[in-house]
């Protein structure tokens, strides 16, 4: 049996790459792969659920870059021997790389300025990419592979896309009136309310939520009857709570904890915003469109991709304060156009199933074992 080693810091928690590992494992095991899943935080449990053996890697616990430069010296001594190496970011040697942040990118959409040299994570891309350290890389978007092959030159035939996938007995339109009338009636939405969401696992200020803060206030004085849910987890939540009451909204918007059963949340929505400046590709964009919401995000989202038709209307080109109050205000007043672009949805989100996702990167292993 071909043995394969899964290999990041994080295998835990309802973030976007652990989904993606997991779900690797599952459908390797499922291909007759010995599945070892390597990690310093890792939810056992999980893994095992997967059909996978959960394997912790112990490394320096101080310093950012000695943290994860322990961690790849580290994992990459216990991978040796296994027939593949698929990593996430996060060792400096494998066969396959999946990378899930293009934090160079991210940075200059989000801060307007360069990703400072002595950042960690940064450091650890520039080594992987620009000495080749991988026999293949998987981008989740075409806006991520342009990006990588521009930043750092590597090869377009180096980088395949496959994008991340989603759970249709999770994420569908046919629980919208179950499980979103239940979840509104619960806290307390009326239902002449127009609900706008933006959902992150974390990290508030690359999602853009001063953004959408912003943009909500000027449409709540437009539109009395919106309401906005938050739902992520952030390490300084404080600036945006102060925000929201600068701006008079805290009583129109409501900050929830990221919970595991968010299809409850999306159903409940209206509206989904993704203000993000640059997203690599946007896992919660893809959720709201399977679920059959209309979906409002910037061009640099790499869930874009998937859009056709009149719901690419919704990917917009300026998401200034100014400009994305205009366009959460046209769906708010027009029913109509909501039910349309909802309906659209779950069309574009069918080319992103997990079998798909799960045949691609298979189809790569045994690629690369065959070599």
């Amino acid at each position: 049996m071909k043995r394969l080693a899964l290999v990041s810091r994080r295998v835990e928690g309802l973030s976007g790459a652990a989904r993606i590992i997991l779900e690797e494992a599952r459908s390797a095991v499922q291909a007759g792969w010995e599945v070892h899943v390597f990690g310093e935080k890792l939810d056992g449990d999980a893994v095992g659920a997967a059909g996978a053996l959960p394997r912790r890697v112990l490394a320096w616990p101080w310093g950012s870059w000695l943290k994860r430069r322990s961690f790849s010296w580290a994992a990459e001594r216990m991978t040796a021997g296994f027939d593949l190496v698929h990593g996430h970011g996060d060792i400096l040697r494998q066969d396959l790389l999946s990378l899930h942040n293009c934090v160079h990118a991210a940075c200059e959409a989000v801060k307007g300025e360069p990703l400072p040299a002595e950042d960690a994570v940064g450091r650890m891309h520039a080594l992987q990419l620009s000495e080749r350290r991988f026999r293949l890389m998987v981008a989740n978007s075409r806006l991520m592979k342009d990006d990588v092959a521009r930043r750092f030159g590597v090869p377009g035939d180096m980088i395949e896309v496959i994008y991340p996938g989603f759970d249709p007995s999770r994420f569908n339109p046919a629980d919208r009136e179950r499980l979103g009338k239940a979840f509104r009636s619960e806290r307390g939405f009326s239902p002449e309310v127009v609900l706008f969401g933006l959902i992150t696992s974390g990290d508030f200020e690359k999602r853009g939520l001063s953004v959408f803060l912003r943009a909500f206030a000027v449409l709540s004085r437009q539109w009395p009857t919106a309401r906005a849910l938050v739902v992520g987890k952030e390490t300084r939540p404080g600036p945006y709570l102060r925000l929201a009451a600068e701006l008079g909204i805290s009583q129109k918007v409501s900050f929830l904890a990221p919970m595991p059963e968010v299809e409850r949340i999306y159903h409940a929505l209206d509206v989904y915003v993704h203000a993000a400046p640059w997203e690599e590709f946007g896992m919660t964009v893809l959720e709201a469109l399977a679920c059959g919401l209309p979906v409002l995000m910037g061009e640099k989202v790499g869930a874009a991709e998937i859009l056709t038709g009149e719901a690419r209307d919704g990917v917009l080109r300026d998401l200034s304060p100014e400009a994305l109050p205009s366009a959460m205000l046209r769906l708010a007043r027009n029913p109509e156009l909501r039910a349309r672009l909802a309906a659209e949805g779950p069309a574009a989100a069918s080319v992103c199933s997990w079998p798909g996702h799960a045949r691609a990167v298979l189809a790569l292993y045994d690629r690369l074992v065959k070599k």
